[in-house]
């Protein structure tokens, strides 16, 4: 609506019949010619000109070049200049990618594929005049002569001659290859022949004639032609003829296919930038076309509007595979059709034939398949085929599929694979062969390899000792193929009679009994008397130094009980070296739940020990001085001792369970990867649930463990000469990495004997040497430690430093608390007297005065202290 709005005083309100004129025209036009620049005056506007460049010109001339240097260059300053270029498809993608041109005017395939490769934006969606009426968008047909009663429905397209106008054209080409796919058809493998007349009129002339079975052609074709006296729509029928509406009328011309949208006018990516302007008013100016003006009536439309979806399309351009996304690139591409072989796509399960059996394939089948001049053929260029075809030498009519028998052979025979790319990428292939039988592969070092291609084939020859269905795995260009891995089975040599192939195929036999060797035992009995002489050794420095303030301090009760569990557990270092060399199988059954029991009752003990002294130095030094819970501390030493038994009864009731419910028994074994009749035999403690037994004690110990942490974290303010939290968090963390590390190495290594029972032997002996080194030798060390005045002042001083650090965090947020209250005081009109006492008192109080202060508040009440010393005395 237009407005009369208020000026200021001395300015009459705008009626001028100039002025509202001016107004129109901005209304119009967006704004006045001499607010509109660009950045440059020759604005160029390429079309695809399907009917020659000539054609181009006369039609399309008149809007592009004559009409827009009308209407829009002179609302620029300095005007502009509009030209039209005619282009082909090759042109059209080559002057959009190096932006030689600014516009671009093409059907909706093309500018699909522009939009996805280089950020064409559409700016209008053409509206087509059809025989006086107007469209927004088209279709295809697929029609046969009438008389023709072969063909009647899509799947009759199967074996036939069929003609199109271009292997990228959109209304006579791609809309009915789509249709075809939808019906379970390929444009490239059904039809007998498919022949490209790059001219829709050829088209029909040819189905008249029956020089092809089938033609495709854009909607209206066929009627314009017989309001122009070319031909007769009588002649034709259509094959699966639509009943489509379109604007909630029936679509006026037959068709076969599903709608898609008209041609479009698209910006490149430079003129919606800064120029965005120059777009905008291209848009503005082709709208207010009219089907009356010399533009229109030249080039046979109605008019442009806004642009309208071009979804569909795209959708049917993925089908097609005719955009594929690069993921090199991470764009989207299409393909192109200045080579035809290159613009060949073929269905999944389809490969391209190469090019010069393509180029033949036509003259094979006979004089009626000959490609006549002008024309392009196609004879079924695709294939039905592996991705990557693996035949043996024995059988070269069967492609090895995915986890199939490819190949058979005797050990360290010779199997000769030929393989060929269908996709013709001419890259390396490289090969692992893996040792598995079922679906368990066993070697970590599979044999692998390169092979450079000739002609985009590979020869492949393997040889391979090792029995079963072996894994071959087979990568083009880094990438595993889609029929790998294959399989190749191994069997055994065929030996002389007496002989046997053995692993590698050579032709004896064997059976390996390993044992544990001699100086295994050694190792173990060392170990096992080095723990216990420490344990032994202080256990009696503790008996002899039990007066002293450092040991009496340090609860020698449980120090004693840490060094009997230690011994315990130790023993199973000792008995877990033990093999039927020496010992018959019933002694070894019994030694083998013995282990368990040894180390369970043994680990138990030492942690509850740990576990009981901590907590009661907890109860004596914190709790104890808590007003809440000193009147449940315990003192007495051996009420504690039922921590004790509860944790060594936990340990002796999974171990009943184990051994009343399923017990260890020593069991002999060919060990895994031997093949049959070879056995590689070893011996193990085991039973059919022992693994679960295994995981339930370390998951108890692991409980154990972190209770023990936790009671550390408790005491971690309490002097080292009560509570040596930090060597016995050292120890418990140490005890911790080897519950967690050991099972995984002893599972790694399990069919290696020696391998994992050395593991499990140093385990158990750096377990219980850990906990006797950092529980002992620190205390010895700090018994014969010297205090001087030296040591006492910097221990002093490190106390004074840290106090002095709590109560000045103390004080800092006693300031700020009482800095907030003052703020919520005085927010509500009202000012406390303590503040106002305060404010006239002079400065804060010094830091002497807080630690006065907070002196006289640490030894109130009276009473309290005199508790704490007496408790202090007692401790």
């Amino acid at each position: 609506c237009l407005r009369s709005y208020p000026v200021s005083a001395n300015k009459q309100t705008m009626k001028s019949p100039v002025l509202l004129a001016l107004v129109l025209q901005a209304l119009l036009y967006g704004t006045s010619a001499q607010n509109l620049t660009a950045s440059k005056q020759v604005w160029k506007i390429g079309g695809l000109a399907i009917r020659g460049a000539t054609d181009f010109v006369n039609r399309w001339s008149p809007t592009f070049a004559d009409y827009l240097n009308q209407e829009v260059s002179p609302l620029f300053n300095p005007p502009l200049t509009f030209e039209s270029i005619p282009l082909n498809f090759s042109s059209t993608f080559l002057r959009v990618e190096h932006g030689t041109i600014d516009f671009v005017f093409t059907n909706p395939s093309a500018f699909s594929c522009l939009e996805s490769e280089f950020d064409v934006s559409a700016i209008v969606t053409l509206r087509n005049l059809r025989r006086g009426i107007e469209l927004t968008k088209f279709g295809g047909i697929v029609f046969t002569r009438e008389n023709n009663t072969e063909i009647n429905t899509i799947a009759d397209l199967r074996g036939k001659i069929v003609e199109a106008v271009s292997i990228s054209g959109l209304g006579a080409a791609q809309m009915q290859w789509r249709l075809l796919t939808e019906n379970g058809l390929d444009l490239m493998t059904d039809p007998a022949q498919v022949r490209f007349s790059f001219n829709q009129k050829k088209i029909v002339h040819d189905v008249r004639r029956g020089d092809v079975d089938v033609g495709f052609v854009r909607t209206d074709m066929i009627e314009t032609m017989d309001a122009n006296g070319e031909t007769s729509e009588s002649y034709f029928k259509v094959i699966n003829k639509q009943n489509i509406t379109i604007d909630g009328n029936a679509f006026p011309f037959r068709i076969s296919t599903i709608l898609y949208p008209e041609w479009s006018l698209g910006a490149l990516p430079q003129v919606m930038g800064e120029d965005y302007r120059v777009a905008e008013e291209v848009a503005k100016a082709l709208m207010r076309v009219n089907s009356t003006m010399t533009s229109a009536l030249a080039a046979g439309y109605s008019t442009w509007q806004a642009p309208i979806s071009y979804m569909t399309l795209r959708a049917m351009q993925e089908a097609l595979g005719w955009i594929q996304f690069n993921s090199t690139s991470n764009k989207w591409k299409c393909m192109r059709s200045d080579d035809l072989y290159e613009a060949i796509i073929c269905p999944s399960g389809y490969y391209k034939l190469k090019r010069d059996v393509v180029d033949a394939q036509c003259g094979l089948l006979g004089s009626e398949y000959q490609c006549p001049s002008g024309y392009k053929c196609l004879c079924r260029p695709c294939r039905k085929a592996d991705e990557v075809e693996v035949v043996h030498e024995g059988n070269r009519s069967f492609s090895c599929q995915k986890m199939g028998i490819c190949a058979s052979s005797e050990q360290l025979a010779k199997t000769n694979l030929f393989i060929t790319d269908n996709l013709e990428r001419n890259q390396n292939l490289t090969y692992k062969l893996h040792v598995a039988r079922g679906h368990i592969v066993y070697d970590t070092h599979p044999k692998e390899g390169t092979i450079v291609p000739i002609n985009n084939q590979y020869n492949l020859t393997l040889a391979t000792p090792e029995m079963g269905d072996n894994v071959l795995e087979l990568s083009i260009a880094g990438t595993q193929i889609p029929n790998s891995p294959i399989l190749l089975r191994v069997t055994e040599r065929t030996c002389e009679e007496g002989y046997q192939a053995d692993s590698q195929g050579d032709c004896k036999a064997t059976v390996k009994i390993i044992y544990l060797p001699e100086w295994f035992r050694g190792l173990s009995f060392f170990l096992f008397l080095l723990n216990v002489f420490l344990a032994l050794g202080f256990m009696a420095w503790t008996f002899v130094s039990r007066n002293h303030p450092i040991v009496r301090a340090s609860q020698p009760t449980f120090l004693y009980l840490v060094g009997i569990g230690c011994i315990m557990s130790s023993t199973s270092i000792l008995t877990v070296g033990f093999d039927d060399k020496d010992y018959s199988d019933d002694t070894l059954d019994k030694v083998c739940m013995a282990n368990i029991w040894f180390y369970c009752i043994g680990f138990g003990l030492t942690v509850s020990a740990l576990y009981s002294k901590t907590y009661r130095a907890k109860c004596l030094m914190i709790d104890k001085m808590n007003a809440k819970k000193a009147r449940h501390v315990v003192v007495s030493i051996y009420q504690y001792f039922t921590y004790i038994g509860a944790a060594v009864a936990l340990e002796m009731i999974v171990c009943l369970i184990w051994s009343a419910y399923d017990p260890l028994e020593w069991r002999r074994s060919c060990a895994s990867g031997t093949e049959d009749n070879f056995c590689k035999s070893i011996g193990k403690c085991s039973s059919g649930t022992g693994l679960n037994f295994v995981t339930a004690i370390l998951v108890l110990h692991f409980v154990f463990l972190c209770y023990l942490l936790w009671m550390c974290y408790e005491v971690r303010n309490i002097p080292a000469e009560f509570a040596e939290h930090k060597w016995i968090t050292a120890s418990t963390v140490s005890s911790i990495e080897i519950i967690a590390l050991v099972p995984f190495l002893v599972a790694i290594t399990w069919q290696e004997t020696i391998t994992s029972t050395l593991i499990t032997t140093l385990a158990l002996f750096f377990n219980d040497f850990g906990v006797l080194v950092m529980i002992f030798v620190p205390k010895i060390a700090m018994m014969y430690q010297k205090h001087t005045e030296e040591t006492e002042s910097q221990e002093n001083m490190l106390f004074n430093m840290r106090r002095k650090v709590r109560l000045g965090i103390t004080s800092r947020r006693n300031t700020r608390n009482a800095s907030q209250f003052d703020t919520n005081v005085q927010s509500r009109g009202g000012i406390p007297s303590q503040v106002v006492i305060n404010s006239t008192a002079g400065p804060p109080p010094s830091q002497q005065a807080l630690d006065e202060k907070s002196e006289v508040n640490t030894s109130t009440p009276q009473r309290q202290s005199e508790g704490r010393s007496i408790e202090l005395k007692r401790i």
